[in-house]
């Protein structure tokens, strides 16, 4: 019994630590993913702080603290009237992620947009994709939720692009 407390503490110290040392812009898609002609916006590009997060989203403050968010990272890119988000929210465990993409897939399918669409998606180890005029790609890999979202370009484009996250994802954790 002393043994698996003393797993368990050791556990609940290492995994803190862990997850501060995974980059999150390291998960996102970078300027070589996109298409040609994208550019990143440095307004609407960076790290998503759980303050920052509670600042524009006051409503998240008590699920993140609740999930146990650690950071996040998002990264636009424009050209024209297409617009490309990539985002990553990284928690200390799956459940977090997991509880994260139910709500985000709660508020789309909530929102009742005429002509929406929603797909379950093959990428990660769980996800959806909705659309309507645009394609959003909602999933989820261990502990880190991820979002792309594509306007102005295909949907078979947003997914390629929701692919090459993935691929970053598994090799930064």
């Amino acid at each position: 019994m002393r043994i698996l407390l003393i797993v368990l503490a050791t556990a609940a110290i290492a995994l803190p630590a862990s997850a501060a040392g995974v980059d999150p812009q390291a998960l996102v898609i970078a300027r070589s993913d996109v298409p040609s002609g994208f550019r990143a916006d440095p307004k609407k590009t960076g790290i998503r702080s759980n303050e920052l997060e509670a600042t524009e989203f006051p409503e998240t403050r008590t699920k993140f603290q609740r999930w146990r968010r650690v950071t996040g990272y998002q990264a636009r890119y424009q050209h024209g009237s297409g617009v490309i988000e990539a985002r990553v929210d990284l928690f200390r465990g799956a459940d977090g992620a997991h509880e994260l993409l139910g709500w985000v897939d709660l508020e789309l399918r909530k929102a009742g947009v005429k002509g929406q669409t929603r797909v379950r998606s093959d990428i990660g180890m769980e996800g959806w994709v909705h659309s309507v005029g645009f394609t959003l790609v909602v999933w989820r890999q261990g502990r880190v939720f991820a979002a792309v979202m594509g306007r102005g370009i295909s949907r078979a484009e947003t997914l390629a692009l929701a692919r090459a996250q993935q691929r970053r994802m598994v090799a930064g954790l």
